[in-house]
């Protein structure tokens, strides 16, 4: 396993969706929908799978396996994806954990004249 993979602190967490977003699947690809920061998202088929996953019951690795079972990839590949993937929806604030707010932050812009 790579080292980068190995001391991920993502491998223990069980990552869930941020509530607030919303998502649909599209012709096999899941759009997600960032009001609070007014962003969408086009994920393709891997990613839909993982964010599909993440419901706040399964590990990093759990995820990787399941990924493993539906798709032709091996277990090191399939946890660098996840893993990878994972990264990129949380500096999104698309997912979080438990022990970080869920919650999009609240931002006031103010218009000066």
């Amino acid at each position: 396993m790579p080292q980068a993979i190995a001391s991920s602190n993502l491998n223990g967490l069980r990552l869930k969706r941020r509530t607030g977003v919303q998502s649909r699947l599209v012709e096999g690809e899941m759009i997600v929908l960032d009001r609070e920061h007014d962003l969408i998202h086009q994920l393709n088929k891997t990613a839909t799978f993982i964010w599909e996953h993440c419901d706040g019951q399964q590990s990093a690795a759990e995820i990787a396996n399941a990924l493993c079972e539906n798709f032709e990839v091996d277990e090191a590949t399939a946890l660098k994806e996840v893993i990878e993937t994972l990264e990129k929806l949380r500096n999104l604030s698309l997912i979080g954990d438990d022990q970080t707010d869920l919650k999009p932050e609240r931002r006031t812009n103010y218009v000066r004249g």
